[in-house]
């Protein structure tokens, strides 16, 4: 049988085996090692230093398991390794193996049976480190798998902001209806009310849209005023007052008696108010109630919306402030949404410098979300 063919004819056997021990002794980056039949190390060769850090005085004589993991070991698959080998003639193989110091590395080889007439004479394993080649292919695993969530959160998000986006257009529409035939005043006032409202919930969707985008690409920045509290948060609920009317829901408030000064993005803090508090009216029950409550404690200011709605269940409230957590449909007894406007809401007050809370005793029992924003600038979170 011919070992190596060439242009020059067939090497000789001698010729052959002077080739694979120069290879042996000059080629670091292959390993190879022999076995005798029963898996122990005859040989050991200098690429198989290089890559384990064991020395041939290491290993020789050894178990062939020196080279698997612990775990490995206990499952036999250097057993099973060698079986393949021995009935098969070569197998490939691809698994961690253990260098002297403990360390993993991604071993890709082959493992080859030597024998003569039917006899087993022993095993010869050619091997390589290829972690660089694990580690790339896991990085790219990595990737898809990113890559799948980034589909799967898109494709939650294209249904629910199309239902948000079409919920407005049948009173919009029933109210131009109404404004072609109206024949009074009040009729006029009350359609365009409607309209009105309705406008302002896509002008506020699309807004939290857009920052959630700026957030993304870190362009978020804060426009820092020295501002009153009170009438900020006054105007916040004002804003919000027209939901809570067509909703059946009560608007209350308990703000400082004393002006409270707060150098804020006077902006933002309105939307993180009228976000907190358009969700409070949102999972609140006709006849419910919303509330806002202020207060200082030194060196920060909370402002708390509480609600007398569906509540919120324990499994959610970790997630709450999660982009598209309404819309995965989780809790259902809070709806359907997009979930946005609590994202942004997260987002500001951290930019503030500030944190945020939920608590809930349940579904059905209310909700109660707190932001404690500090009083003063926080130079190191934002820029004009």
């Amino acid at each position: 049988m011919t070992l190596l063919r060439t242009t020059h004819g067939a090497w000789k056997a001698e010729e052959v085996g002077d080739l694979v021990e120069s290879f042996a002794a000059h080629i670091s980056q292959y390993g190879i090692v022999l076995l005798d039949p029963l898996g122990r190390i005859t040989g050991w060769s200098e690429g198989s230093y290089c890559i384990t850090c064991l020395s041939a005085d290491d290993v020789l004589g050894r178990d062939f398991s020196v080279l698997f993991s612990e775990e490995d070991v206990r499952a036999e698959l250097h057993r099973h390794e060698l079986n393949a080998a021995a009935m098969l003639g070569a197998v490939e193989d691809e698994r961690w193996h253990t260098r002297k110091d403990g360390s993993a590395f991604w071993a890709s080889g082959m493992t080859f049976s030597r024998s003569q007439r039917g006899r087993q004479l022993g095993f010869a394993k050619l091997f390589r480190d290829a972690t660089h080649l694990r580690l790339r292919t896991q990085w790219l695993e990595n990737e898809v798998q990113r890559l799948e969530r980034q589909h799967h959160d898109r494709t939650v998000f294209i249904g629910p902001i199309a239902h948000e986006l079409r919920n407005p257009l049948q009173p919009i529409g029933l109210a131009t209806r109404l404004l072609t035939s109206a024949v009074d005043s009040k009729q006029i006032e009350q359609a365009a009310k409607v309209i009105r409202r309705q406008v302002a919930f896509v002008e506020r969707l699309v807004e939290d849209l857009v920052d959630m985008t700026r957030v993304g690409e870190g362009k978020l920045n804060l426009r820092y005023d020295d501002v009153l509290l009170q009438p900020l948060v006054e105007a916040a609920i004002e804003a919000c007052r027209p939901s809570a009317v067509a909703a059946g829901v009560d608007l209350l408030s308990v703000l400082p008696p004393v002006m409270v000064r707060a150098q804020v993005d006077a902006g933002r803090i309105h939307q993180v108010v009228t976000n907190l508090l358009n969700n409070a009216i949102k999972f609140t029950p006709r006849g419910g109630r919303a509330s806002v409550l202020v207060n200082v404690d030194g060196t920060h200011f909370l402002i708390k919306v509480q609600d007398t709605g569906c509540g919120i269940g324990p499994e959610l409230q970790p997630r709450i402030f999660d982009m598209f957590t309404q819309a995965d449909g989780t809790d259902s007894s809070r709806g359907r949404g997009l979930g946005i406007g609590l994202a942004v809401v997260k987002e500001l007050v951290s930019l503030h410098g500030g944190t945020i809370e939920v608590k809930s005793e349940g579904r059905g029992r209310g909700s109660e979300f707190i932001a404690r924003l500090p009083l003063l600038r926080q130079t190191s979170r934002a820029t004009n």
